[in-house]
């Protein structure tokens, strides 16, 4: 198994347009020995095709009530969700935000998100530090069917959640989210339990009518300020057609920073991008391809997450020239395929059977005939011969004595 996570990897580094090329010998050009000595293109596929995480006997069935889309790579999620939590501890500026995992596969999980570039896939809610795009968290979201919509906004449900599975409120964390998320009643609930929030505002939320229906000039900014609570009104400066933004902090002063630029709206900027960092940096060397399993691509996502999350640790704990992640992602490849290879490059153990001293060919006594052991099948064709053997006395044509010999019970005795 760690074999074949090694050539998934590797798929993401060596890409080619279809899994068999990757088994190519008819062209010098394209050829990559490397696949071939760790699999056979027919096993491989077949490990492809038989992979699982569960067991689909011990998960409900569709019509079940406790039947849930995401059970075939929950547990793989669960895995490495604590995995991610256990050897991190995250900085006090995180970002939480959503990710798509592309697919237009048949599944209620399915969501259409036309800002995004694929457009089409499962979407997961992740919890990143900001600062190097670790993934802290992720959680995937099962549709209206399986989530139905519940008194309050789905985003500070979804942030509450997040920061709770993962032990991180009343320990002063900085969380940085977008409209989606952000809300006047997001930031009272964070600040009951010591968390402070900053993140843009969309203009149906609940906000004042000051900033709500702000007409402001060129560089011109609105601040007002409730308790803990500051909201500002921004129009970005040397920009004609741009329109005002909004924004909401429990943690950023009311101040001015270079260029007339709010220091809310400069945090925002750049605390906000950890997850879509985490999601450029996993896109460099990933291999997914088209699949009808729907839950396969996400499993071998996650695989991929840890593998970027494993490379972040590396970087974080190296002082002196750390590899590239490149060269990171060969050597785990190859730490992953060595003892695979080298049990395959092992010569094969021959066990050579001695023949029997006295084992021959003879007539049977009376002229008598009998079935062959070999060939005669009662059932669709009999064949009598007049010879048998001389250990297990069995009848057997001369044409059949060498597949006899090597299929003779006593003989193996």
């Amino acid at each position: 198994m760690k074999a074949f996570i090694a050539v998934i990897l590797n798929m993401g580094i060596v890409r080619k347009p279809t899994i068999p090329e990757y088994w190519n010998r008819r062209d010098k050009t394209q050829a990559t020995p490397w696949f071939r000595q760790m699999f056979s293109r027919n096993r491989f596929q077949l490990i492809l095709k038989f992979f699982h995480v569960v067991d689909n006997l011990k998960i409900p069935g569709r019509q079940s009530q406790l039947y849930k889309p995401d059970l075939k790579f929950k547990p793989l999620l669960d895995f490495a969700n604590r995995m991610f939590q256990h050897y991190y501890t995250p900085s006090r500026n995180l970002s939480i935000d959503e990710t798509l995992v592309a697919t237009r596969g048949k599944t209620s999980m399915l969501q259409y998100i036309p800002t995004k570039r694929a457009k089409f896939g499962v979407k997961f809610w992740v919890l990143a530090d900001s600062l190097n795009g670790y993934v802290q968290k992720m959680t995937c979201y099962l549709g209206k069917r399986f989530e139905p919509a519940i008194v309050g906004l789905q985003g500070t449900r979804v942030v509450l959640d997040l920061l709770s599975n993962c032990n991180l409120l009343n320990k002063g964390y900085h969380v940085v989210v977008d409209g989606f998320f952000c809300s006047i009643g997001l930031a009272k609930r964070l600040l009951q339990v010591g968390t402070y929030v900053t993140g843009t505002l969309r203009a149906n939320r609940p906000m004042p009518i000051t900033i709500k229906n702000a007409r402001l000039d060129s560089g011109e900014t609105i601040y007002m300020r409730q308790g803990e609570i500051l909201i500002t009104a921004y129009r970005p400066a040397n920009r004609a057609r741009a329109k005002p933004v909004r924004l909401l902090s429990t943690a950023i002063a009311a101040r001015d920073i270079h260029d007339r630029c709010p220091a809310i709206v400069h945090t925002y900027n750049h605390y906000m991008g950890g997850v879509d960092g985490a999601d450029m940096l996993l896109s460099f060397y990933n291999g997914q391809r088209k699949t009808i399993k729907v839950w396969k691509k996400m499993a071998f996502n996650i695989i991929q997450r840890m593998a970027l999350n494993s490379y972040v640790l590396y970087s974080q704990n190296t002082q002196e020239n750390p590899m590239s992640r490149l060269r990171y992602m060969q050597a785990v490849v190859s730490g992953l395929s060595e003892e695979h290879l080298r049990e395959r490059n092992q010569p094969p153990v021959v066990v050579r059977r001695e023949r029997h001293r006295h084992q021959e060919l003879r007539l049977v006594a009376g002229g008598r005939e009998k079935d062959c052991a070999v060939c005669s099948n009662r059932r669709m064709a009999r064949r009598r011969s007049r010879k048998e053997c001389s250990v297990c006395l069995r009848g057997c044509h001369r044409v059949c004595w060498q597949n006899h010999v090597l299929s003779c019970k006593r003989h193996e005795e």
